[in-house]
């Protein structure tokens, strides 16, 4: 037995041992095979990695025109949300204004008020012919005002709106058909407002002005206002032409692309950030384009020789809820990318959970200790010195916020002038400022804590912590000299 044992010790010897160290190349093989298992794993996944993100891009385009589409379906090419629509722009201060001075000026169009005036006036008054028919205007103008913005003249409009809605389409498309024949002259569609003109003639007479009974007609030549004309929107027919041929295509489409993204991304949580994000992207692109659509309206009003603010109001009211719409979509959008965001590991986002959280237990704490009626003057000290911890440690943020917010009243305050964003970078400014004040109060309370000022504790002098604290040291710094 002797001899077999130290022949059998290095056959022991070959068998693995727990505690024995293992060799580099032993080591590297789990790691190894666990590389190579995700690099399969990320290969096998790759087709659906690829689908998800063609299907990405895709809604991302699709969903910001489905919202040009939805509004297209109810608000242009429904009658009665048509006729809703341009509801307001009878009660429009600058329409009505408008009205007012082009219906005056069709009853003066013509030698009549001052003729009758200077045969009225002999001879020698002559120079008073002028100043009698300003006068007259001035008052004719007044009744003109009454008369448009009576609710009798709302009720002419919308009528007159919704015999006047196929027409309307028909431009907007670019179709040509007998009926835009009809109720368009050169390219436009125009309302006959002669029953108001008309009208505004029988309340002169029962005020006493009877110049204007024989030019009282009911022809179309009377007043009128152009809704739309050919020329307006010759670059923008060949796509509403699609999209009300389209209908409800787009919007299904858009929808059922975005579901079968999701379902077949890998990591759901990134592929609805980048949908989210690309969503944000695309509405931002409408939105400017809406802005330069509504420039190229007005010049083309202007050079049809069409007022400047008629043509503006008719474009922000009869487009305001897809204005609205695209707002809402972009806002939402941003909503979503942020939540899912901050639901993923990156470190500001781990960081804003866990500030989220705290701030939340320490808002019930404090609350507690408040309603608990011990310790006020302590929970009250603690909760400035906290809140100025607090400042200091998110000024930055804060910055960030107001800034954001100003750019949030950018995007979604309307048809800025240069007067709005004056007072939104004056606003912003003074914002900063303040903010820079309770960051100096902030760094003063958090220096005056505990321990840091005199009478930090009862029988304490000034300079009794400093001094312990040089003790300490100066004994520390011996014990490790010796």
């Amino acid at each position: 037995m002797s001899d077999t044992e130290p022949r059998m010790q290095p056959d022991d010897a070959t068998e693995p041992d727990s505690g024995s160290p293992v060799g580099p190349e032993e080591s590297s093989q789990p790691a190894t095979i666990t590389k190579i298992k995700k690099d399969k794993a990320r290969r096998g996944h790759m087709p659906r990695r690829i689908s998800a993100w063609v299907l990405v891009v895709l809604a991302c385009i699709l969903i910001p025109v489905s919202v040009i589409s939805v509004w297209a379906i109810r608000t242009v090419t429904n009658t009665d949300q048509y006729v809703e629509t341009m509801a307001p722009l009878a009660r429009n201060p600058v329409i009505v204004q408008g009205l007012a001075t082009k219906a005056t000026d069709a009853l003066f169009s013509t030698n009549l008020v001052k003729d009758k005036v200077t045969a009225a006036l002999p001879k020698s008054a002559k120079p008073l012919v002028a100043p009698v028919v300003g006068e007259v205007k001035t008052y004719v103008h007044s009744l003109a005002l009454k008369v448009f913005e009576s609710p009798k003249f709302g009720q002419l409009w919308d009528s007159l709106n919704r015999h006047s809605h196929d027409a309307v389409i028909n431009v907007l498309t670019g179709k040509q058909t007998p009926l835009q024949e009809k109720l368009s002259k050169g390219g436009k569609v125009a309302l006959n407002l002669s029953p108001a003109l008309n009208n505004l003639i029988d309340q002169a007479n029962a005020h006493g002005v009877t110049l204007f009974n024989p030019i009282k007609t009911l022809s179309n030549q009377g007043l009128s206002f152009t809704v739309v004309s050919k020329q307006q929107v010759s670059k923008f027919s060949g796509l509403f032409n699609l999209i009300v041929k389209l209908k409800w295509v787009i919007p299904v489409v858009a929808l059922v692309l975005a579901i079968l993204a999701l379902v077949l991304a890998v990591e759901r949580r990134k592929t609805l950030l980048r949908l989210s994000v690309g969503v944000a992207l695309m509405t931002l692109v409408l939105l400017v384009g809406y802005s330069l659509g509504r420039i190229t309206f007005l010049n083309q009003a202007v050079s049809g020789g069409f007022k400047t603010q008629g043509a503006a109001a008719v474009f922000d009211t009869v487009l305001r809820y897809l204005k609205a719409d695209l707002r809402w979509t972009l806002l939402a959008s941003v909503v979503v990318a942020l939540g899912a965001w901050v639901a993923g590991p990156a470190r500001y986002a781990v960081w804003i959970r866990g500030t989220t959280v705290a701030g939340v237990r320490w808002v019930g704490g404090q609350a507690h200790a408040l309603s608990s009626g011990a310790g006020r003057a302590a929970a009250e000290s603690s909760r400035v010195r906290r809140s100025a911890g607090w400042i200091l440690e998110h000024i930055n943020g804060l910055r960030i916020v107001g800034v954001v917010v100003a750019g949030l009243f950018l995007v979604f305050g309307g048809n800025l002038t240069g007067w709005s964003l004056l007072v939104i970078v004056i606003v912003l400014a003074v914002y900063l400022g303040l903010l820079q004040l309770v960051a100096m109060w902030a760094r003063k309370a958090s220096e005056s804590g505990p321990g840091r000022g005199p009478g930090s504790g009862p029988g304490s002098e000034p300079g009794a912590g400093s001094g312990s604290a040089a003790d300490t040291s100066a004994l520390v710094s011996s014990d490790t000299g010796s």
